[in-house]
């Protein structure tokens, strides 16, 4: 017995220091086979991008504690100067706000009458510089007052499209809007800023003013303008930014739909409810092209909203 005895203390000695296969100490709670420690599970982060869960070294930071920035840059459309009401670059801020659970601020350095050099010059200004450094998103709208309009109603420059009055106009603005997209990426270098750039509803007058203009100026600013939104396209495609499509929401899917009341009495700029349709169109596209992910801040259990700025 005592022989016994002292086989059974050898035995599981060497079990414990393992040098007995197929015996351990304690099992694994899943059952033979099973890892006895499991690797860390990558979670989503808060910028979209794979982390690691507590205990591993997370590939991405977290949100910053501070709010968000949008910046505006164009013409006095998205400067809403003379609207009067809440132009949609503070919308989208605003919303933005509610929907990410972050707060953000805006700075709106549009100026009416602006074209896209006057836009690119301006980014060598201090306090554009200092805005653009920070923001997480910069909305362009810009071009229309790039062209000189007293020929949209000129049959001899149908269609729009390969004639010779915009040609040169059209490659300007194209290599305008390059020009500004370098320059804001020059400036923020993050990969992670999402630039979107908006197109227009018409780059002249519509509604009542511009159908009493006639039926050719009617169809020859239709014409430029879908010209004009072909061409921001084109870059924002050719440069990773977010096109927004501003002639849907006000014009329609056909052009048919009559943006009167969404235009001030000049014909020629959104009124708050032309604003609110913009906004909603940059919000829904931002949505689409997936930008807002990285932005949100989870809510529920252990993720309180973040506060306002302010």
């Amino acid at each position: 017995m005592l022989v016994a005895l002292l086989g059974v203390v050898v035995l599981a000695a060497l079990a414990v220091s393992g040098v007995v296969p197929g015996l351990s100490a304690t099992s694994s709670a899943g059952g033979p086979g099973s890892p006895t420690s499991a690797a860390p599970v990558p979670t989503t982060g808060t910028r979209g991008t794979s982390t690691t869960s507590p205990g591993a070294t997370a590939t991405t930071p977290p949100l910053p504690p501070g709010p968000l920035t949008v910046v505006g840059l164009g013409d006095s459309v998205p400067s809403a100067e003379t609207c009067g009401c809440v132009g949609y670059v503070e919308q989208v801020g605003s919303q933005l706000q509610s929907l990410t659970h972050h707060s953000w601020v805006v700075h709106n350095d549009a100026t009416g009458g602006w074209t896209t050099a006057d836009v690119a010059d301006d980014l060598g200004s201090p306090s554009t510089q200092s805005h653009l450094a920070s923001a997480d998103l910069v909305l362009v709208e810009v071009g229309a007052n790039d062209f000189n309009l007293d020929r949209v109603d000129d049959q001899g420059c149908f269609p729009a499209a390969g004639s010779s009055c915009w040609a040169s106009t059209i490659t300007g603005l194209h290599d305008g809007l390059l020009r500004i997209i370098q320059g804001i990426r020059g400036i923020d270098h993050r990969p992670d800023l999402r630039i979107a750039l908006l197109g227009y509803w018409n780059v002249t007058v519509d509604g009542s003013v511009g159908r009493r203009l006639g039926e050719d100026f009617v169809l020859g600013s239709d014409e430029l303008t879908r010209l004009v939104n072909t061409t921001v396209e084109q870059v924002a495609t050719a440069t990773g930014s977010v096109y927004v499509d501003a002639y849907t929401p006000l014009k329609g899917v056909s052009g048919t739909r009559d943006p009167t009341a969404d235009l001030l009495d000049d014909g020629d700029h959104p009124n708050a409810t032309g604003h609110v349709l913009l906004a909603n169109a940059v919000i829904d596209e931002l949505r689409t092209s997936g930008s807002m992910g990285p932005w949100t801040v989870p809510v529920g259990p252990g993720h309180p909203p973040t506060p306002s700025a302010g």
